[in-house]
């Protein structure tokens, strides 16, 4: 997290190697993302910074959004293999829901490990989510139905997914 947020003001003057880095991390660990939008400077207010991101992302090829894709990490499945104390104290990771990150059964573990794998395996990039406190039987139910789309569909919905999480990030970064 950022020590203090950044005006509009602030974001709009950056140096451009700052710019891209900081925002080339809104979109995780993609530099082009920060250099795709750079062009779109002075921004009028933080919707704009989210508008640029939605935009780029939304312009690239399939091929590049499934790449994009690929860089985040599989946290869903990261899950099916920490221990419930771990589940428990884990704050960075807000996907499951207290009551079931503190008894989350070993049949649990497992069918959601089984799920992320068929996911990868037909899609080629992990199930991406911007949920907090998902309980696990609804997060194994999302992925079910996600498995059914076709790649090309499931690479929009995880898109919108990456958008709702770059939009958290922005907000992290901007006041």
């Amino acid at each position: 997290m950022w020590a203090q947020y950044l005006t509009i003001q602030e974001v709009n003057s950056l140096e451009s190697d700052r710019f891209i880095k900081i925002f080339g991390n809104i979109v995780e660990h993609c530099l082009a993302a920060g250099i795709g939008i750079l062009k779109n400077r002075p921004f009028q207010n933080i919707d704009g910074v989210v508008a640029a991101i939605e935009q780029y992302l939304e312009n690239l090829k399939l091929q590049e959004k499934i790449k994009v894709l690929q860089l985040y990490p599989d946290s869903v499945s990261k899950l099916a293999g920490f221990s419930n104390s771990m589940l428990e104290f884990n704050t960075h990771q807000k996907i499951i829901s207290t009551e079931s990150r503190t008894s989350l059964r070993y049949e649990e573990k497992k069918r959601l490990k089984q799920l992320t794998k068929s996911y990868r395996d037909k899609h080629g990039f992990p199930f991406i989510i911007c949920a907090k406190e998902e309980n696990i039987d609804s997060l194994c139910a999302e992925i079910e139905t996600r498995l059914m789309n076709h790649t090309r569909n499931e690479t929009e919905i995880a898109l919108k997914e990456v958008n709702k999480i770059c939009k958290m990030r922005i907000y992290e970064i901007i006041k």
